[in-house]
């Protein structure tokens, strides 16, 4: 149950309210000079990939989406409006675009930059793609200051600054610079004389030599803003590490990020080929002889600045005219170079006529296009097999006259050939990960559809075996029938030659991680370089040289895809709508994946006059409206149902309760931060959930007056009148293209025990399935063509048999609704319960959760398909809603004075570090876990601790820092082997840092415990159990971290930070000394204690758990639930809650593990139906191999029911 406490609560908000009326238009402020205000203009750009001037080599044809002609236009502008600026470039500049004519002489990019005014420069991961003398040659000639702080050569300096400091108007900058970490995954055999470091971690290093030498301090990474690899490098995880930092400039990634605040942070990154730059404005303030940022939410503020108009395409701003004629020899020898005839196409293009429109030929079928790539690279490394991929959807080589350009069309990159050797089995790894490419065909489908998290340029195709691809099976299973070109079967023990580019190799090939597992054996690198050409130049060689100047399509048709069950005469059907463009083709999210999603028939249902309607659904929101690890904040999940409405604008979205109670902003406001984004995302209706009762039943109304929805209850009943509470609805109909959806909603009876008794004291929560029928009734007789039940009933999946069980489950075995949507227990869950769809949305705004509703034209039913859109897994394609982003920075800045608020102080830095070991911090953090939940032990992350709080005051803002994630405290026992196996697991772990611990003392050696006691010195029993309190993310095995075998799990909902913020409150003056609760040394002796067999006498009585109804109690034991009604006198069978002590009658019941002898007679299956116990947990509670070998004197334990 959570625990709020209103007394804090009301605290807090009156010193909100106090200062709000400080700041009311009648205060008269003190005026500050004009020399004392500067604001900072920092204008940056990244990725512009080669174009210099506004022209695309190598499609030939003039391109002002963006160049860096364009981008001196802008900054000559804005430089005139504010002289206080500095212009950065956060990468990849020397790639793309015809560079490789200039990387050997005078760059034309650098002599732009340099022209423009460049401060700095971050070199960007494809800034190594030709190696570092090559670069350097480039950086030798740029005027500014070349920046990679983690790359460091062999006498210890590194390849660029780590930093430079740049003062205007008396303001001094530290501008930070690194490139990202994965450079060595990328560009490996080009760094083996350099080591690269974590960008993080040199970022700490900068900011802690320089912090007090500079007012301002910038960070321009080259990383993206989410993680892409490692966790080292995102943007996001340096603003969280790295709290000094008033702004970051990302890259890489290619996307736009207007400006996000993370950690206070503001994050910026540009599209890429010059289309955009970023410009952050910061207000300085002299206070006490020094400038400062004085609040980094108001005072630092961005935007992008685009070329071209994305949406109309007019362009915004032309080409500097001093520049292109500076820059006009350069464009001149590249658009030559790009003309160049280097021979003729005879017999038809290399990829013919797209066969269904948006469906890129080249990627679904073999194609002389990618059969020529690959005769080439086989031609020129003797190779067996061959690989190459289509980097443009567009990609072809038209009939007649080949220019270079047009080779650049079919092969974009400056890539370089390498031959390797592999297995059999390993070159099928490497195929399966290509064809992940594709979704997987379900039916229904008409079309074949692409993954839209990976691009096309990652799907390779191979020439020199034949294959098909099953796409009705999961990635990882699909290649079929792998065999040579003579039909020779292909083992996995063969050897053969490969021919890959350099990319793959260095990205997939060369090291464990997605295609070889740690341990496995990899492919040989036989011959890096081939021929010392890049590819794109071997292709003009091998037209000019091998083939006489003339090729022809030629193509072998050796792979296919199968697997696709499909109707030919609907597909007909619908090829000719899409070709007509009368059905498009799906889109990914972001724009960058074409064919993201098949057309189905349900595309051609909806076409013929049918409906398909989504009700789209989230569920326990708990406050979390900032984004955060996993929590993908109210801006990006309002932007995510934005692309849903987009997709389907029949779209009905619903809440499944617990929307308000869980963060600071959030509860300081009593949700009103929560409500305005409900509101302005337009949901119809919510569950009550249980923590919706944590601040009282009367905020109910009103939240659902406000935010113009309504909370949906049919279970809830006035126990003062008898009848239906009057703040929620039982049911509601809502009408969607003509089709009356009926929503039924229901509650937890779990709400009585999982909140504060006086908060609920005067309603009724009455059985769920009996409110289901009465009111699914009621609501098909008032027209619902459909009922879906919109709950906040708890569920469970199984991950291998995906069987879904708890109160949603049981709600959907009677099939009185057609659906329904669970929440409560925080997990994500899709799939069926006899034959009735079930969904939850995982948590915290993670996921959406969406039921598929198809009818004909007559709005009779025909499906429900449920989906879980897993959020966090494609962050980075996720466009914020402005609108949600404006309510969350407006009452970010309403609640900023609390978090200003001063809740104590220490007399000493509380370090913490979490490769480190167990820290001060982690300590006090743990005892004040222990005592606020009242257990023996506890036990946390160090990562999840993100930061030191230093000597001084420390604010409610601090403790945020400190422990940004709302995680709760979770309550357990857990046996002592398992304690050990955690503890132990955490020790010096540097994947994710050490484990925390308070309550027992541990030493260790070698990483292993030789000792492990309780405070008073009595030795951890590992057959006993202690109570534990953990955090909820560690709880539910986050890190690597396993309590399955943790028993009566209770999960308080008191946040970590509020149990630290209460435990400051009270002491005022922090003054602790470290404990050493885990130290490295030798065990101390200590003498064996001796404990007797465990055994409990036997009885007929049940202790009620977490989920239990009387009918499944009744189920269990084989004894019908009215005759426990009966003997327990019971007068409400949907009231029993946890703990509650229940007769069997007739039974006898194990409530914990016992001791039993067997006697003569005995069988497993005799005891088991002696105890209620199924024989085979017996069998495994005992390590039985044979359940018939059981013999008269043995001891077996009896596990709890």
């Amino acid at each position: 149950m959570k625990k709020l406490k209103v007394k804090k609560v009301m605290s807090l908000l009156m010193t909100f309210f106090m200062m709000f009326t400080l700041l009311t238009p009648s205060t008269v402020l003190a005026s500050t000079a004009d020399d004392d205000v500067v604001t900072l203009q920092i204008l940056a750009t990244s990725d512009v990939h080669g174009v210099f001037y506004p022209y695309d080599y190598a499609t030939n044809t003039a391109d002002e989406s963006g160049s860096l002609a364009q981008i001196a236009t802008v900054v000559k502008k804005l430089k005139k409006e504010n002289p206080n600026t500095i212009l950065v470039d956060a990468g990849d500049v020397i790639e793309g675009n015809s560079q490789g004519l200039f990387l050997n002489e005078t760059n034309p990019m650098i002599v732009a930059m340099n022209e423009i005014g460049y401060d700095t420069w971050t070199l960007g991961n494809h800034e190594f793609n030709k190696g570092i003398p090559t670069l350097e040659k480039n950086m030798n000639q740029f005027k500014g200051t070349v920046l990679a702080g983690n790359v460091y050569k062999k006498d210890g300096t590194t390849l660029g600054k780590p930093y430079t400091i740049i003062e205007k108007s008396g303001v001094k900058v530290g501008i930070i610079g690194m490139t990202n970490p994965n450079i060595t995954r990328w560009d490996g055999p080009r760094l083996t004389e350099y080591k690269v470091t974590s960008p993080i971690e040199e970022t700490k290093k900068v900011i802690s030599e320089i912090k007090d030498k500079v007012d301002v301090i910038i960070a321009v990474d080259h990383m993206g803003d989410t993680q892409e690899y490692v966790p080292e490098d995102s943007a996001e995880n340096l603003a969280k590490e790295c709290p000094e930092l008033d702004a970051i400039v990302a890259a890489h990634a290619h996307k736009a990020v207007e400006g996000i605040k993370v950690n206070g942070t503001t994050i910026v990154e540009n599209k890429n080929t010059g289309d955009t730059l970023a410009k952050i404005d910061i207000k300085v303030t002299k206070k006490n002889g020094k400038y400062v940022v004085e609040n980094k939410e108001t005072d630092v503020t961005s935007k992008l600045v685009y070329m071209q108009d994305p949406n109309t395409k007019e362009v915004n701003y032309k080409a500097d005219e001093t520049l292109l004629e500076m820059l006009k020899p350069y464009h001149e020898k590249a658009l030559n170079d790009a003309n160049t005839i280097i021979g003729e196409l005879k017999g038809g293009d290399l990829v013919g006529p797209e066969k269904i429109k948006g469906i890129p030929n080249a990627q679904v079928e073999d194609t002389a296009m990618i059969d020529f790539i690959n005769a080439v690279q086989m031609y020129y490394t003797g190779a067996d097999v061959s690989a190459a991929a289509a980097f443009r959807e567009d990609a072809n080589m038209k009939e007649g006259p080949i220019k270079k350009s047009d080779a650049a069309l079919i092969y974009k990159y400056d890539n370089m050939l390498y031959l390797l050797e592999v297995t059999g089995k390993q070159l099928k790894q490497y195929m399966e990960w290509s064809a992940s490419f594709y979704n997987t065909y379900r039916p229904g489908d008409l079309t074949v559809s692409f993954n839209p998290n990976i691009r096309g340029y990652n799907y390779d195709m191979f020439s020199g075996v034949k294959y098909e691809i099953d796409v009705s099976k999961e990635p990882g299973n699909r290649i079929v029938n792998l065999r040579r070109m003579d039909d020779t079967p292909i083992n996995d023990t063969d050897v053969l030659k490969l021919a890959v580019n350099n990319y793959r190799y260095d990205s997939q090939l060369s090291k464990p991680g997605i295609i070889y597992a740690e341990g496995e054996e990899l492919p040989k690198l036989l011959q890096s370089d081939v021929e010392n050409t890049p590819i794109r130049e071997l292709i003009k060689i091998y037209i000019q040289d091998v083939k006489g100047g003339v090729i022809t399509p030629e193509l072998d048709n050796n792979w296919k895809i199968i697997g696709t069950n499909w109707d030919e005469t609907k597909r007909a059907e619908a090829i000719k709508l899409v070709n007509e463009g009368k059905i498009k083709i799906p889109t990914s999210a972001d724009g960058r994946t074409a064919n993201a999603a098949a057309v189905t028939e349900k595309d051609l249902i909806k076409y013929n006059g049918g409906k398909v309607i989504d009700i789209v659904s989230f569920n326990d929101l708990h406050g979390s409206v900032e984004e955060s690890g996993k929590n993908q904040g109210i801006a990006k999940l309002a932007g995510a149902i934005n692309e849903m409405r987009k997709q389907n604008p029949s779209t009905i979205v619903v809440s499944g309760g617990d929307m308000y109670q869980g963060s600071a902003i959030s509860n300081l406001t009593y949700g009103a931060v929560v409500n305005e984004f409900l509101k302005s995302v337009g949901i119809e209706a919510s569950a009550v959930g249980n923590h919706e009762f944590d601040w009282g039943a009367d905020r109910i109304a009103n939240w659902a007056k406000d935010g113009n929805f309504d909370f949906l209850a049919s279970n809830i009943y006035d126990k003062n009148t008898g009848k239906a509470v009057t703040w929620a609805k039982p049911y509601k109909i809502v009408e969607k293209d003509g089709v009356k959806i009926g929503l039924v909603g229901l509650a937890t009876p779990e709400t009585v025990y999982k909140v504060k008794a006086e908060n609920v004291k005067d309603v009724e929560f009455r059985d769920p399935i009996e409110a289901a029928k009465e009111w699914a009734k009621v609501a098909r007789e008032n027209g619902a063509d459909v009922v879906i039940a919109l709950t906040h009933l708890g569920s469970t999946q199984d991950s291998n048999t995906k069987e879904i069980t708890g109160e949603a489950a049981e709600l959907a075995k009677p099939g009185v609704v057609d659906a329904v949507i669970s929440a409560h227990t925080h997990e994500p869950v899709c799939g069926n319960v006899n034959n009735v769809p079930v969904v939850q949305a995982y948590y915290n705004g993670r996921t959406l959760a969406k039921l598929e509703l198809t009818f004909d034209k007559d709005n009779n039913l025909l499906s429900i398909e449920p989906s879980l859109d897993q959020l966090y897994n494609r962050s980075n394609t996720i466009v914020e809603d402005e609108k949600a982003k404006a309510i969350l920075e407006d009452y970010k800045v309403k609640v900023g004075p609390i978090l200003a608020e001063v809740i104590g102080t220490t007399d000493k830095d509380l370090t913490h570090d979490r490769y480190e070991g167990a820290s001060l911090l982690g300590e006090w953090i743990c005892d004040v876990m222990r005592k606020a939940a009242g257990t023996q032990i506890a036990i946390t992350n160090g990562g999840g601790i993100r930061t030191s709080i230093v000597k001084g005051n420390i604010t409610m803002g601090n403790l945020y820092e400190v422990m940004p994630f709302d995680n709760t405290l979770v309550k357990m026992e857990l046996k002592g082997s398992d304690l050990k196996a955690n503890i132990e697991y955490g020790i010096d772990n540097q994947n994710i840092g050490w484990v925390q611990i308070s309550g027992v003392m541990v030493t260790y050696k070698d990483k292993k415990i030789n000792s492990m006691t309780l405070l008073d010195g009595t030795p951890v029993d590992m057959d006993k159990y202690y109570t534990v309190v953990t955090n909820d993310f560690m709880a539910t095995n986050g890190d690597g971290y396993n309590f399955d075998n943790a028993r009566n799990v209770v999960d308080t909902g008191i946040p970590v930070r509020d149990a630290m913020v209460d435990a400051l409150k009270k002491v005022k003056n922090l003054s602790i000394t470290k404990v050493g609760y885990l130290t490295e040394g030798e065990a101390p002796a200590v003498k064996p204690e001796v404990k007797p067999q465990p055994q409990e006498k036997l009885s007929n009585v049940y202790v009620v758990k977490s989920g239990d109804t009387l009918r499944k109690i009744g189920e269990r034991y084989g004894v019908d639930y009215r005759e426990i009604i009966k003997a327990n006198n019971i007068k409400n069978p949907s009231m029993i809650f946890p703990g509650q002590k229940i007769k069997i009658p007739g039974k006898i019941v194990i409530n914990k593990d016992t001791v039993y002898t067997v006697v003569k007679g005995d069988t497993l299956r005799k005891i088991s139906d002696k105890f209620s116990v199924d024989y085979r947990e017996i069998a495994k509670k005992n390590n039985i191999k044979n359940v018939n070998m059981i013999y008269i004197g043995q001891q077996l334990v009896i596990p709890a029911a």
